[in-house]
């Protein structure tokens, strides 16, 4: 995982909160 792609998760987070879960399931 690049530095961006925290960043840009983070900021797609506050935007999506279901592509920060969808995100956070695939990752853990």
């Amino acid at each position: 995982m690049s530095q961006m792609s925290f960043s840009d998760f983070e900021y797609a987070g506050k935007r999506k909160q279901t592509r920060r879960e969808r995100f956070l399931a695939e990752t853990h």
